[in-house]
């Protein structure tokens, strides 16, 4: 899914709601009339430690719970931010997590919805980074970016990803989907998130931090 595609929804084939909603798609947050269900964040604004409480209830370990503390702590509180190019980015994950599903031989990567999820996941990462996933210190970062043309996912890594991770249910359009629907989207992204988790040792390493540029 190009970042330039603004204006359409991405389908998700969904096979256990095809009968009764056939219609589930994953909307990209960017329409111009699209009315957000909660306050926008502003640009910059501090991320908030704990947003885990959305539409979309993601389970997180314990280990991850921590590692998202010591995120903003090392940002926010550290003055750090984290290197980039990224060693292993948001698309060596997405990347890996599809191979994973392969070779788990995972019905969801024969049915397409893991490709749909993660093109879904792709596209909101790209198009809501500056605003919805940076905190004040790291804006410095990529001040340099075209916002609306640059491929963060090819930058930035999976410490960004759990962040979208947290939020990502109040990004959704409360309007798109019924409850079923919601269920659907988060017992997929669980299996991202889970993924994740296997194999944080790998993905989430603290050397992945630098001091901030003065």
């Amino acid at each position: 899914v190009s970042t330039q595609s603004t204006g359409k929804q991405i389908n998700l084939r969904m096979v256990n709601e095809r009968k009764r909603n056939s219609g589930v798609k994953l909307v990209t947050d960017m329409r111009r009339d699209h009315q957000p269900r909660t306050r926008k964040r502003n640009k910059g604004e501090d991320i908030p430690e704990d947003r885990l409480g959305n539409r979309i209830q993601l389970h997180f370990s314990p280990a991850l719970r921590e590692y998202l503390a010591k995120d903003r702590e090392m940002v926010v509180v550290k003055k750090h931010v984290l290197k980039i190019p990224a060693t292993f980015n948001c698309e060596t994950v997405f990347s890996e997590f599809l191979q994973h599903e392969k070779l788990t031989n995972s019905i969801y990567l024969a049915n397409g919805t893991s490709l749909d999820m993660v093109s879904g996941l792709r596209a909101y990462f790209n198009h809501r980074f500056v605003v919805e996933l940076l905190y004040k210190g790291e804006l410095a970062q990529v001040k340099g970016y075209n916002e609306t043309k640059t491929l963060f996912s090819e930058l930035f890594g999976c410490e960004h990803l759990l962040r979208l991770l947290t939020s990502i249910g109040r990004m959704i359009s409360g309007k798109e989907f019924s409850d079923i629907g919601f269920g659907i989207l988060q017992e997929h992204f669980q299996r991202l998130l889970d993924f994740i988790d296997l194999y944080k040792d790998k993905y989430l390493n603290p050397d992945n931090y630098i001091p901030m540029q003065p």
